[in-house]
């Protein structure tokens, strides 16, 4: 597995949700009960992640953190991952996971403010990323740039949007999908968890149908891993996920297609499509135990 061809966009840069834009174009952006206006999709444009033949959609890297924050969560610090040196991480596999992890609660952290939680999380970043090849530089440069701008979050979330853009390119150059692949799903693991872990506490009915509408997300995600599991030395991975597929099938997800309305002079489209989600309190109880136990699993010293 070529562990040094890692992307800088994905250990920052990871969100709650991924769409195939591959065989199911319907998958993952019809996820309200109205209308939604939305660019279209440029397969060479940012948050394109191609694998194989299918292409894969990354979404916001920030996605989780603001919807938590505009549902009224305060920042807790006891969700991020404790181990910030991450020195037990030895293996490859779990360095890039964690990469992932860390990603998702940078971005976290970056939400709300918390200016010596994201320097702290830079660092780490720096020291695994190195471990697995990532240059150093590019993340010397990055601090710099955060560091002078801590108090501006406006300008901190361009700096990652630019990132954004860079990704891409990293991507293309290093043909590193097995490694994207795994930071990709620890972040995605990790915005999982933090919804699951404050949904309870904040009472909010859009982070529980946000949790159930990852019901196609896992789907896709399962795939993803897949594509890239031609060893069979992520079987562990697949199996955790088709652990939580089991779970996700009690979930009710309604979806009725309406046609899009295009609109080619201002390069927009129209979503008019409607879906529903119905996450009882038993099964997201269950989804969130599930999540937690995955998670665990990753932040281990053993992984």
């Amino acid at each position: 597995m070529n562990f040094h061809k890692a992307s800088l966009y994905l250990f920052i840069a990871l969100g709650l949700t991924v769409s195939s834009c591959g065989d199911d174009a319907n998958s993952d952006d019809t996820s309200s009960d109205g209308p939604k206006t939305e660019t279209k999709t440029d397969p060479n444009s940012t948050g394109i992640l191609k694998v194989g033949d299918k292409l894969f959609n990354l979404p916001s890297p920030l996605e989780a953190a603001f919807l938590i924050e505009e549902v009224g969560g305060l920042f807790t610090e006891e969700l991020l991952n404790p181990d910030i040196d991450a020195g037990n991480y030895t293996t490859k596999k779990a360095q890039a996971m964690n990469l992932g992890i860390y990603g998702a609660d940078l971005g976290y952290s970056l939400i709300y403010n918390q200016s010596q939680s994201v320097s702290n999380l830079l660092a780490t970043c720096k020291k695994l990323g190195s471990e697995i090849g990532i240059s150093p530089a590019l993340y010397t440069t990055l601090m710099k740039r955060f560091e002078g701008n801590m108090e501006n979050r406006d300008s901190l979330l361009l700096t990652v949007t630019q990132l954004n853009s860079l990704s891409d390119e990293y991507l293309k150059e290093n043909e590193s999908e097995d490694v994207s692949a795994l930071i990709f799903y620890g972040g995605w693991i990790e915005s999982l968890y933090f919804n699951t872990q404050l949904v309870d506490q904040l009472g909010n009915e859009r982070l529980r149908a946000r949790i159930g509408e990852q019901k196609n997300s896992l789907e896709n995600l399962i795939g993803l891993i897949g594509q890239v599991n031609i060893d069979g030395d992520l079987d562990d991975i697949v199996n955790d996920l088709e652990g939580l597929k089991v779970v996700y099938e009690k979930v009710e997800y309604n979806y009725e297609w309406i046609e899009p309305e295009t609109m080619s002079d201002k390069n927009l489209t129209i979503i008019k499509s409607k879906s529903s989600v119905t996450v009882s309190d038993d099964v997201l109880k269950e989804i969130s135990n599930k999540i937690r136990e995955i998670r665990n699993s990753i932040i281990g010293p053993t992984v």
